[in-house]
């Protein structure tokens, strides 16, 4: 099991982040095609709760820069599966809990607990804790690395992000909220969306 964090600025507060930005169909769709690589994602189910729970299943294909010698093993691009849930209660919440389940090879497990901490007016720290398993040492030591680039894009994606829509109405009225859950729908607003077979 390899295990890593990662942790950079984030020029928004915790709060307006989870209630505007993390959840946004267009952010979340440019996050993994511009820090991921990805060229296929697929939002499979979406379920929002009345208390704020989320869960979302998606399935996504990043474009890999694979060593020759792994080719084999998980060839020129990785498609998986993420199931990710967002945890409003317990430890470090509220947080975004995600599996990533690769399709090819199936013995690789990949878990990242997302979670922002506030460190001043507007701004919050974004921390990623990644948990890597398979037995190759060649494919986790490939996936760190891969991952390690992606996060560092990420936090450059969300940045701009945060740039192009931060005097946005939107933002302003999102702004004068307080607390999370606030913003999430109730229960006459509860959905379930499904895409694909």
């Amino acid at each position: 099991m390899k295990k890593f964090t990662i942790r950079y600025p984030c020029d928004i507060e915790p709060e307006r982040y989870w209630r505007e930005v993390f959840f946004d169909r267009e952010y979340t769709e440019t996050l993994w095609r511009e820090a991921y690589n990805t060229f296929a994602y697929d939002l499979v189910e979406e379920t929002i709760m009345p208390d704020g729970r989320r869960t979302r299943t998606a399935r996504v294909t990043p474009k890999l820069d694979v060593p020759l010698a792994l080719r084999k093993l998980i060839g020129d691009s990785m498609a998986f599966v993420e199931r990710g849930r967002f945890e409003i209660e317990g430890p470090n919440a509220p947080k975004w809990v995600a599996r990533l389940l690769p399709a090819r090879p199936a013995d690789i497990l990949i878990s990242i607990e997302t979670r922002l901490e506030r460190t001043g007016p507007g701004q919050s720290d974004r921390i990623a804790e990644v948990e890597l398993a398979c037995p190759n040492y060649q494919i986790v030591e490939f996936l760190e690395s891969t991952l390690r680039k992606g996060l560092q894009r990420a936090s450059e994606v969300t940045e701009r992000w945060l740039q192009k829509h931060r005097d946005s109405p939107r933002s302003e009225s999102l702004d004068a909220q307080t607390g999370l859950l606030s913003a999430f729908p109730g229960p006459q607003q509860m959905h379930r969306w499904r895409r694909g077979p």
